[in-house]
């Protein structure tokens, strides 16, 4: 029941942010974008851009996904921190489970180089402290948890296994993992079935 009240926030992001699919504006927009790298040439010409529109849709479907968790821990039970930017930086996900803070960063892919992957771990770090100065948790007595949620991986072994140095497991959190805060349990095939279904239904099908 749970993960198909995931799947109706999903659901409901994906209509606010697929409108200018359903409407063909992004498509249009898309076929006026100028040569900028490698991946415009290669797409030149092609068929409407559906190539490019595809990939324009998943990465705005990563988004959604943020958004999604946002809503999906207020429905929860968590307290939730929309008004992200008094922190002075762009958090992702902010929530509160009794005394346990959880700032994560949502990540559709871990696979990045070491470079990228070491900025990345301490962009985190430094919103992990912006997070517990900013939500006063000393004072307050809350712990924060910092991590990066992956949402390609069930859990923080697996996604250990494809992240470069220096993130470590203890830096992860599968998607698995995530619902469990939430005493949840979820099969990875259903989980994966059902983000393909919202993504074909609610942006490929207007292409």
């Amino acid at each position: 029941m749970t993960l198909k009240l995931f799947e109706q926030e999903l659901r409901k992001e994906s209509k606010y942010a697929f409108k200018d699919v359903r409407n063909g504006n992004r498509q249009k927009k898309l076929s006026n974008k100028k040569i900028n790298s490698m991946t415009d040439i290669i797409l030149r010409n092609r068929k409407k851009g559906n190539i490019q529109l595809l990939r324009s849709c998943i990465i705005s479907f990563g988004n959604v996904l943020e958004k999604t968790t946002m809503n999906y821990a207020k429905l929860m039970g968590g307290k939730t921190y929309p008004k992200k930017n008094f922190l002075s930086a762009k958090i992702d996900i902010v929530f509160r489970l009794s005394t346990k803070v959880y700032n994560l960063e949502s990540k559709s892919n871990i696979e990045l180089d070491a470079g990228k992957t070491r900025k990345a771990l301490e962009t985190l770090n430094r919103k992990h402290k912006m997070v517990f100065n900013g939500l006063d948790c000393n004072n307050e007595g809350w712990q924060v948890i910092s991590k990066f949620v992956v949402w390609t991986k069930p859990t923080s072994k697996d996604a250990a296994i494809t992240a470069k140095n220096p993130l470590e497991e203890k830096h992860l959190m599968g998607f698995k993992d995530f619902f469990r805060l939430f005493k949840v349990e979820i099969d990875t095939e259903d989980f994966f079935d059902m983000l393909q279904r919202v993504f074909s239904e609610e942006a490929e099908q207007y292409f």
